[in-house]
């Protein structure tokens, strides 16, 4: 096992750091606060200023991405972790040119990836890291293994919270995991379903003040607020991405807004300590570096 562990320490170190791509994760505290759905958006976005996206539908046992959009996989990342196919193999062609690595569903198995699974994943995902500029990785809400591990791996967390008092508090408590546990610093912020600007800044201040009382040294970055529009659950129902019927909404041009600031963000290396490309700050920890 020590072998195994020095073995892996050397082949994440000795692959190439210089990668280009930007990998956040997009989460939340609580279901139900549109994740997906302003993932898929915001990636679409983003691909519409000339960027190559990928999503990729971290919540392995219960898929939702390709579910939004209508799209039927003949694979998803079981087949992978099983040997059966590799991950080219399962990326599906979304809307607005992004592409999208689906989950399974119903496969209680991948709720709690094993190590192993991990690695193996790792491995697969490592392929995109020349051929994207971003990785979105929708995870699951709350702080299950599978979600922590996810979060833990990626260069810059993007919180979403609404306005509810449920989906505030859960969000405090995942920010509290995430530092305790692990060290992270530093979060961007998405307020979804918001009355007003100001309701959405209401929010992220609730949450700050939270955060400066009982943790201290936690940095949280607004990267917007999307108000409540009755036309996205249509579109979900619809399984249609919302930019691409109501491109002219406000609703629209907030997500955009958000593409780009996200866009903006540089320095992610070296921030929270983590390393140049997904999971290698946690395969690094793992094997005891």
């Amino acid at each position: 096992m020590k072998d195994q562990a020095h073995s892996l320490r050397r082949l994440v170190m000795e692959r190439d750091i210089t990668s280009p791509i930007k990998v956040f994760s997009v989460t939340s505290g609580k279901g139900g606060v549109g994740k997906t759905s302003i993932v898929v958006n915001i990636a679409i976005m983003l691909a519409s200023i000339g960027k190559k996206v990928l999503v990729l539908d971290a919540d392995l046992g219960l898929a939702n991405v390709d579910m939004i959009l209508g799209l039927i996989p003949k694979y998803n990342i079981r087949h992978v972790l099983e040997g059966e196919c590799s991950i080219e193999d399962i990326l599906l062609d979304g809307p607005g040119g992004i592409k999208i690595i689906p989950a399974s569903s119903g496969v209680q198995e991948l709720a709690d990836l094993s190590y192993e699974q991990q690695i193996s994943l790792t491995n697969a995902l490592d392929y995109f890291s020349q051929e994207m500029d971003y990785m979105l990785v929708d995870t699951g809400a709350g702080i299950s293994k599978n979600v922590m591990y996810f979060n833990m791996s990626v260069q810059r967390i993007i919180l979403v919270v609404t306005p509810e008092p449920t989906s505030i508090t859960d969000a405090y408590a995942l920010i509290k995991v995430v530092r305790k546990k692990y060290g992270i610093k530093r979060f961007n912020l998405i307020i979804n379903n918001v009355l007003s600007i100001i309701e959405g800044e209401g929010v992220a201040e609730k949450l700050r003040f939270a955060c400066e009382r009982f943790l201290g040294d936690v940095s949280l970055d607004m990267l917007g607020s999307i108000p409540y529009d009755k036309h996205i659950p249509e579109c979900v129902r619809g399984q249609k991405a919302f930019v691409g019927v109501y491109p002219r909404s406000i609703t629209a041009q907030r997500l955009k807004s958000i593409a780009k600031g996200i866009n903006s963000i540089s320095n992610l290396v070296d921030e929270n300590g983590n390393m140049q490309f997904f999971l290698r700050r946690m395969l690094l920890e793992q094997t005891g570096r």
